[in-house]
């Protein structure tokens, strides 16, 4: 698999770069890291810094990394660099903090939303295992395919997948949301991974209740589809509130209107 890991040399972007070291450990292959500067004469202290903190990384011999600096800006290039250099995943970190929480989380999400590259955003921690992931599941085909993304991750660290869901109060979108669920729990039983279902209260925000129950179960990933403004409106709040949540677990997310030509190792047909 090759990882694109933008770097701006601060602890969350090392983080990132921590983070795709982990999982290359279970998806070998080639870690890109990226740094973007604003003009020509900054190119040599950037490759020459870049190439030390390379040169110090201590990871398993079948990781190859790669250092790439480019002119340009963050909410263009990065999704540039991964279209030409056919990244398959891109570990991006952001600030979760307050104050920088909404900024950040926006550019984090313009970014996401201009992808056909698959994203898994981290903040300041970088886990090193994953052993729960939750995925909300809702009525949108959307919601569905992110699950084989997650899957792909689950089967790899032997990790359980928590389902998540609102009950529907109208009968025929409850036996929709029911089905999508029932094709969840197939499709994860086909391919040998573990997995529950849980009914959130729907007392709060969707984003609330997610991550309240991932605190509370220990989760280490959580994967959403991200509907960019002009699709589903009101998910825009809910992607950005995720992939800066509170106890900064780390999100895998897909942008769903580019689901079906988004690059990823492995087939990605509807379930």
């Amino acid at each position: 698999m090759k990882f694109l890991v933008p770097y701006d040399f601060s602890a969350v972007t090392k983080a990132a770069l921590d983070y795709s070291i982990m999982l290359s450990k279970s998806f070998p292959g080639e870690i890109e890291v990226l740094h973007i500067i604003e003009s020509e004469d900054q190119r040599k202290a950037a490759e020459d810094k870049l190439e030390q903190i390379i040169t110090n990384l201590k990871v398993n011999s079948g990781t190859i990394f790669t250092q790439k600096v480019r002119v340009g800006n963050i909410l263009e290039d990065i999704n540039m660099e991964a279209n030409e250099g056919h990244a398959q995943l891109l570990v991006m970190g952001t600030h979760g903090s307050h104050g920088l929480q909404k900024l950040l989380g926006s550019n984090a999400i313009r970014i996401i939303t201009n992808s056909k590259t698959p994203f898994v955003i981290t903040q300041s921690k970088a886990a090193d295992d994953i052993k729960n992931i939750v995925i909300p599941v809702d009525l949108t085909k959307e919601r569905m395919q992110i699950l084989r993304f997650a899957t792909l991750a689950a089967a790899k660290f032997n990790a359980r997948v928590h389902l998540v869901c609102k009950a529907e109060t109208d009968e025929f979108l409850m036996n929709k949301l029911n089905n999508n669920i029932q094709q969840a729990k197939s499709y994860l039983s086909k391919e040998g991974v573990s997995h529950e279902v849980h009914l959130l209260a729907g007392k709060k925000s969707l984003q609330d209740e997610v991550m309240d129950y991932g605190y509370e179960i220990g989760t280490d990933l959580f994967a959403i589809a991200h509907y960019p403004k002009g699709i589903l409106p009101q998910f825009d709040s809910f992607s950005q509130a995720m992939i800066t949540n509170p106890k900064e677990v780390p999100v895998l997310i897909v942008n769903a209107s580019e689901i079906t030509g988004v690059r990823a190792p492995y087939s990605f047909i509807g379930i």
